[in-house]
C-alpha cells in the first residue's frame, strides 16, 4: 500500500503542495467528499502549471490551453468561469497529448473528476439522494492522483529521452552518479524513465552511430555503460529488462562490437542476466583467440577491459578462458589488465611481478599501476610478500620508488596498528642506506632502534 505521507511530501509544485496537504487532511480527518475535491483541484492546478512551463520551453500543443487559462486569468468573473470550466473538460485530453499522463492514468483521473462532479453538485444522483463517497474511494482517487501527477516534473517522455541524449553526448559531459539519477531517473515518471533506461541500453550495447550528436559510437557507449549502471543501481529490474531487449540484437552485431560490448558491460549482472547460452560459449570462444592474435606493443582497450573480467568469479565461471588467456599475459600486459580494474584477485600476482621488474622503468611501472592500485586490498602476509621483492630487487629502486613505498604506506592504513609492525621491520633492513631509510622513515613517520655500534 502506498504511503500517502510520504507521496505528499513529494509533490513537486510547492504551489500545489498546500492544496495536496490540505486534501490529505481531509482524509486523515474522515471527510472523504473534501479530500476527493481538492484532490482534483490540486490535479488541474498542477496541469496547468506544468502545461505554462512546457509551452515556454516550445511545446506548441500546450498553447491553446495556456492562453485560454490566460484568457480567463484578465477576464472578469463572469466570464472567467466558463472559460474554466472548459479548460477543465479538456484538460485531461491535452495532458495526454503532451504525455503528462498515459492513457490508463487518463482513465484514473476520469474517475476522479467524475467522482470531484457528484461531491461537488451531490443531488446529481437519479433519486436524488446524496452521494457520499467512501474513505476507499478518498484514499484510492489522492493515491492515483499522487502516482500519475502530482509528484512528477513536467517531463513528456519524448523530450527527457532527447534531453537524456544531449546531456550524455555534450562536450562538457562528467559523470556525475547524484545529478544523473536526480534529473532522469528519480524525478522522471515512470514510462519516461523506462525509455531513458532502454535509450542508455540500447546506445551502450549496440554502438549506434548518432551523427546528429557529434560524438563518436564507441564513446557515447561509453558514456551510457556509465549510465546504465548507475539506473541499474536505482532498479535492476528494470535495467535487466532494458538490456533483454537489445540481446537478439547484440547476437547479430559486429563482432567488435560484441567484444565491445562485453569489456564495457561484462561485469553488470544485468548483462549476464539476459544473455543466452550460445553467446555466452562465443565469448568464450572470443576469449581463447586474443593472446594468440595480439599484435606486437600494447593491447586495445577493449582487450584489456574483456581480460580484466578475469577478476568477478561468477565471470571467471561463466567464461573459463578469461583464467588461460590472462596467465598466459607477458607482465607488462599483465600490469595493463590489473591497472584497469583492481581487484583482490590480483593481489597474489603482485610479488612475482615486482621479483621479475628487470629494470627501474620496468620496476617503476609495476609498483604504480599494479601494487598502489590494489594496495587497498591487502592483507598483512600479503603485504609482507610485496615489501620483501621490493626489498629484494634492485631494480626496484628507481627514483620514484621511495615516494612510491610511503604512498603504500598510507594506502595499507586499514591493516590497522599492526601495519607499523610490518612497516618497522621492513625499514630495519634499509637501516644500511641511510638516505633511502631517512626519506621512508621521514615520510612514514616511523623510526626503528639503530643497532648498537658499541656491543
Amino acid at each position: 500500500m502506498l504511503d500517502l505521507d510520504d507521496r505528499v511530501n513529494r509533490v513537486y509544485n510547492p504551489e500545489v503542495r498546500p492544496l495536496v496537504q490540505e486534501a490529505h487532511r481531509c482524509y486523515s480527518s474522515g471527510s472523504a467528499r473534501g479530500a476527493i475535491v481538492l484532490a482534483w483541484t490540486a490535479v488541474c492546478a498542477d496541469l496547468i502549471t506544468k502545461a505554462q512551463t512546457l509551452k515556454e520551453d516550445g511545446e506548441a500543443a500546450a498553447a491553446d490551453l495556456v492562453a485560454t487559462v490566460e484568457k480567463a486569468q484578465g477576464s472578469k468573473e463572469e466570464e472567467a468561469i466558463p472559460l474554466m470550466l472548459a479548460v477543465e473538460r479538456t484538460l485531461l485530453d491535452t495532458a495526454e497529448t503532451l504525455e503528462l499522463i498515459d492513457h490508463t492514468q487518463k482513465k484514473q483521473l476520469e474517475r476522479l473528476r467524475d467522482d470531484r462532479n457528484m461531491c461537488a453538485h451531490p443531488s446529481l444522483r437519479p433519486l436524488g439522494e446524496l452521494y457520499e463517497p467512501t474513505m476507499e474511494y478518498a484514499r484510492a482517487h489522492l493515491a492515483a492522483a499522487l502516482e500519475a501527477v502530482l509528484i512528477h516534473p513536467p517531463s513528456q517522455g519524448r523530450k527527457i529521452v532527447k534531453s537524456f541524449a544531449a546531456h550524455v553526448a555534450d562536450p562538457a559531459y562528467a559523470f556525475d552518479a547524484a545529478y544523473l539519477a536526480y534529473a532522469f531517473f528519480d524525478r522522471v515518471r515512470p514510462s519516461a524513465r523506462a525509455k531513458v533506461v532502454e535509450f542508455a541500453a540500447k546506445f551502450a550495447i549496440l554502438e549506434i552511430d548518432a551523427p546528429e550528436l557529434s560524438i563518436t559510437p564507441e564513446r557515447y557507449a561509453d558514456r551510457m555503460a556509465e549510465c546504465l549502471r548507475c539506473f541499474a543501481a536505482r532498479d535492476a529490474a528494470l535495467a535487466k529488462s532494458a538490456v533483454a531487449k537489445q540481446m537478439a540484437r547484440l547476437e547479430r552485431a559486429d563482432p567488435g562490437v560484441q567484444l565491445r560490448a562485453l569489456a564495457r558491460l561484462g561485469d553488470l549482472p544485468a548483462f549476464w542476466a539476459s544473455m543466452a547460452a550460445p553467446m555466452r560459449a562465443l565469448y568464450n570462444t572470443r576469449i581463447e583467440g586474443i593472446t594468440a592474435t595480439l599484435p606486437p606493443g600494447r593491447m586495445s582497450k577493449e582487450s584489456i577491459d574483456v581480460l580484466a573480467l578475469v577478476a568477478h568469479p561468477e565471470i571467471r565461471a561463466c567464461l573459463p578462458a578469461l583464467v588461460t588467456a590472462f596467465e598466459a599475459l607477458s607482465t607488462s600486459r599483465t600490469v595493463r589488465v590489473i591497472a584497469a580494474r583492481p581487484d583482490p584477485y590480483f593481489v597474489p600476482f603482485l610479488p612475482d611481478l615486482l621479483k621479475q621488474a628487470g629494470s627501474f622503468d620496468a620496476g617503476e611501472f609495476r609498483a604504480a599501476n599494479a601494487v598502489l592500485p590494489c594496495a587497498a586490498f591487502f592483507d598483512l602476509e600479503q603485504l609482507r610478500a610485496v615489501l620483501r621483492q621490493w626489498q629484494d630487487n634492485d631494480q626496484c629502486w628507481g627514483r620514484e620508488m621511495p615516494s612510491y613505498l610511503i604512498e603504500l604506506y598510507e594506502l595499507t592504513a586499514h591493516l590497522g596498528a599492526e601495519r607499523d609492525t610490518v612497516w618497522r621491520a621492513f625499514l630495519t633492513e634499509l637501516l644500511p642506506y641511510d638516505d633511502v631509510y631517512e626519506t621512508l622513515s621521514s615520510g612514514m613517520g616511523l623510526t626503528v632502534d639503530r643497532p648498537d655500534e658499541d656491543a
